[in-house]
């Protein structure tokens, strides 16, 4: 009995200290993870700092290597030229179009020229249907269509023919769809009208341009 007794306590004793070595010995593992774990989110933290550092420098770097055209443009929607109509009545019944009547300047703001730049102009009637898609230069007194039939009133309208001048605006010639460049600095002018077909009730004119020749 004192043998079965002895070996009893041998028994829970060593269990005991199984038991509090291996408590130990997690409650270190426990300690080592929760470490590792501060260690990862302080080295994820480093790698958001430096990957906002990069973005940073590469936006400044795109910024120093970029042109910036910065428009200040009106753009105006003209119902069968009242503008012109106001000015010259005779006209009144002979221009069936309406167009786009866009003015103003562009000027390059950034650090390197601006090329192949120009004005991209995009018209939409009040059902969404796209009236107007089409790329200008930074032209003055120059006068577009969107088709065949406005190109044709352009051409050939009987009394804006070739030669004629009307509000500085030039008839009987298309104008250019040659695109240009801006130097760092340097300030364009902007006069133009584009004939369309329907109504246009939004438009979007923005800059378009690459930074290389």
């Amino acid at each position: 009995m004192i043998a079965i007794f002895v070996a009893s306590v041998l028994f829970v004793s060593v269990v005991a200290e199984t038991v509090t070595y291996y408590r130990g010995l997690v409650s270190d593992r426990n300690s080592q993870l929760a470490s590792l774990k501060e260690q990862v989110t302080e080295e994820n933290s480093q790698i958001s700092n430096l990957t906002a550092e990069v973005s940073n420098l590469t936006s400044e770097i795109t910024n120093l290597t970029s042109a910036n055209l910065a428009p200040t443009l009106n753009v105006t929607e003209e119902p069968n030229n009242s503008d012109l109509v106001q000015m010259f009545p005779s006209i009144a019944t002979s221009i069936p179009y309406d167009s786009l009547w866009i003015n103003g300047s562009v000027t390059n703001t950034g650090h390197v020229a601006a090329y192949n730049a120009g004005l991209h102009v995009v018209g939409y009637a009040a059902d969404g249907t796209l009236e107007v898609n089409m790329t200008v230069p930074f032209v003055t007194n120059a006068v577009y269509g969107t088709d065949a039939a406005t190109d044709a009133l352009i051409l050939d309208h009987p009394r804006l023919g070739a030669g004629n001048d009307i509000g500085a605006v030039h008839f009987g010639q298309i104008g250019p769809l040659q695109l240009g460049s801006l130097a760092v600095g340097q300030t364009a002018n902007v006069f133009l009208t584009i004939y369309h077909e329907g109504v246009v009730a939004n438009w979007a004119v923005t800059p378009v341009w690459i930074n290389t020749p």
